[in-house]
């Protein structure tokens, strides 16, 4: 049996000092945004997020956070060009961690293009250069992370814009909440604290050596879903799926009508929330009681108590533990992604041959 107590030798670039670090992750974007205005036009048409992956994703939780306040759509484009929709009188942020992401790259040019307002997150690299060669306000990153791992600076972020466009409320003192929960809930799941009491740990050793699918509700926590997933990819290198209700009830849940041992190496996740719709809700407990009887095992996931951000944030800081502790249980280093590595060095070769 694996030992899931520190120090964790496969760790060898410390991302479990990442995870650890997520509340005070937040403290330092807070201050690093102190006094940095993003000189946003006065009620953009609509607000689209372009980027990939660790910088995509805390769009999307941005967009589930405010979208039963925002008064115009607020979509995050992970593609090489915008939708139609995208024209004069909206506003684009170009999220690249790295500031080198060849489809955020694209992205900003074609809002040029267009004549779009843009902004921009980043640590630097090419957008970066351009930002500040055309003069578009670029907010800052603290370099050296893996993008995933940064997501929390961009989830601030995002949030700072959104609240200058006048779609939230003091998103600091939101964060300082989250920050404090985050801080409390890390004595329960953190590195250091036992696997006996630690939930975090406990699911981890359940879900070692089955494939998982994560369910919940679109509206609020479909976000995380996609989140949890990608962790899985990322950290533990291993393959996940998610899926949002009502939506999969419509279709997915077919996929599950012939019982068999197939089903004895799956589990389910259902993340839930106390603002899930109830009819969702329903939906959720109904779906893990047929998982469980075509063979499954189904384990449910709630947030904690709290407001909105903070509940969102925990359940983030969840998963991130949650794909550590596997990638401990599975003997694979969590930060090293030498799949997308190699990808991309292949990418770049066949561009390289094209253009010759």
């Amino acid at each position: 049996m694996t030992r899931l107590e520190p120090p964790f030798g496969i760790d060898r670039h410390d991302m479990t000092a990442r995870i650890d670090g997520i509340p005070e992750q937040i403290d330092d974007q807070l201050a690093r945004l102190d006094g940095f205005q993003w000189e946003v036009p006065a009620g953009p048409a609509l607000l689209a997020v372009g980027g990939l992956g660790g910088s995509a994703i805390a769009g999307e939780l941005t967009a589930a956070l405010v979208a039963d306040k925002a008064p115009v759509p607020m979509l995050v484009v992970r593609e090489y060009g915008w939708p139609a929709c995208v024209r004069p009188g909206a506003l684009v942020l170009l999220s690249s961690y790295s500031g080198g992401t060849e489809e955020t790259l694209a992205l900003y040019r074609d809002a040029a293009a267009r004549g779009v307002a843009r902004v921009a997150l980043t640590c630097g690299g090419r957008l970066g250069e351009w930002c500040a060669r055309d003069g578009v306000p670029a907010a800052p990153l603290a370099p050296g992370s893996p993008p995933r791992a940064a997501l929390y600076a961009s989830w601030v972020s995002v949030t700072h814009l959104v609240a200058e466009l006048g779609w939230v409320a003091d998103a600091a003192a939101q964060w300082r909440a989250a920050a404090a929960l985050l801080r409390a809930r890390r004595d329960t799941l953190g590195s250091a604290a036992p696997e006996a009491g630690n939930p975090a740990k406990s699911l981890a050793r359940s879900l070692a050596g089955r494939r998982v699918l994560v369910y919940a509700g679109s509206e609020r926590i479909g976000a995380l879903a996609t989140r949890l997933r990608q962790q899985l990819n990322e950290n533990a290198k291993m393959l996940g799926h998610s899926a949002t209700a009502p939506e999969l009830n419509h279709n997915e849940i077919v996929g599950w009508e012939v019982p068999g041992e197939a089903w004895r190496d799956t589990a389910v996740l259902l993340l839930r929330d106390r603002e899930d719709r109830p009819e969702v809700a329903r939906r959720l407990v109904l779906t893990g009681e047929y998982a469980t009887r075509q063979g499954a095992e189904v384990h449910e996931i709630q947030t904690p108590e709290g407001p909105r951000l903070a509940r969102m944030a925990a359940l983030a800081q969840f998963a991130d533990y949650l794909s550590l502790y596997l990638a401990v249980e599975r003997g694979v280093d969590p930060t090293p992604i030498a799949s997308i590595d190699e990808f991309k060095r292949r990418l770049a070769e066949s561009a390289t041959a094209r253009e010759r």
